[in-house]
């Protein structure tokens, strides 16, 4: 039976989305919710709650995204197959993380396995293996049956996927990393973001561009979408690419006023702290706010010196 999640009503006069079931709940605690027709996002997990998504078409199958770890994986193999047995013809890693690319071993050969090039560099030989061991002291369950599984197709600014009746554009942006793409479906007014947008959690930026996300999230927000689908947090509208562009715009405004006001960066996080963890105290992982205070000084500082 098809998982009744998000339900999304369009009409040619307004969008309206509302929440009608809260999705199907397997004993291994993921959750699989249907976003759109065909369109199902799997939430929650062991380890990490990293976003899968993945879309049912007449021809096949593209997963976004493949969790944590092989073990993670192979639940997410099974929640697909409980709505088809249509082959997977297409995954596609939003970025390298690992939380997003270390189940890519059991879809190997299960077609073209996708990304910008930047995350083949990332995840191939040396860089790969350290990256993984970067992941050990959180002492995820099935880490060590990780095999780091490099892309296998991967392009430089854009392309196009036409499968079944959709059409997916993947376009490459710098912000959370230097590899990130987000994917836009047309015929659904869908974006699949990965890490550019997370909704309700403060974002990791131990690798981000913070300029260049600004930048990807005016992007974003000009495409024609109704549905977007972040890389951690629930589904939804506009309203989820609202908050990540908020938060990324105050923090860059707050970090700006402490370097015009000559202020050192233990000054500016104690400054800028208190704002961001009043304005999202109801926001998971708080604990990253100053390491991003750091990220975005340091940035900052150096566009000001150049």
């Amino acid at each position: 039976m098809a998982a009744k999640g998000f339900k999304y009503l369009a009409s040619t006069a307004f969008f309206s989305i509302f929440l009608a079931v809260s999705g199907f709940c397997s004993a291994e605690g993921l959750k699989t919710v249907e976003v759109w027709k065909n369109l199902f996002t799997v939430v929650n997990g062991d380890g990490v709650d990293s976003n899968t998504t993945f879309l049912i078409t007449r021809d096949g199958v593209v997963v976004v995204d493949t969790r944590v770890t092989p073990n993670e994986a192979e639940k997410l193999l099974v929640e697909i197959r409980k709505q088809t047995n249509l082959a997977i013809v297409y995954t596609i890693n939003t970025h390298y993380h690992g939380d997003h690319t270390f189940g890519n071993q059991v879809f190997q050969n299960s077609g073209a396995i996708i990304a910008h090039e930047n995350v083949r560099r990332s995840l191939f030989g040396d860089s790969g293996k350290d990256h993984l061991d970067s992941f050990k002291p959180e002492n995820i369950h099935g880490l060590d049956k990780t095999v780091v599984t490099p892309p296998n197709m991967v392009f430089k600014d854009e392309m196009e996927i036409f499968l079944g009746g959709y059409s997916l554009r993947l376009i490459h942006v710098r912000g959370h990393t230097d590899g990130d793409l987000f994917i836009y479906i047309k015929e659904l007014k869908t974006l699949i973001t990965g890490d550019l947008v997370v909704y309700k959690k403060i974002p990791d930026m131990s690798d981000a561009y913070i300029e260049d996300w600004i930048s990807a999230m005016n992007k974003l927000g000009n495409l024609d979408a109704e549905i977007y689908i972040p890389g951690h947090g629930d589904p939804g509208g506009k309203p989820v690419l609202l908050a990540m562009r908020h938060y990324l715009f105050n923090l860059k405004t707050l970090v700006l006023k402490g370097l015009e006001e000559g202020k050192s960066l233990k000054e500016t996080q104690d400054a800028a702290r208190a704002v961001l963890i009043k304005k999202y105290k109801g926001w998971e992982n708080l604990d990253l706010i100053d390491a991003n205070i750091q990220r975005a000084y340091l940035e900052y500082s150096l566009r000001k010196d150049s």
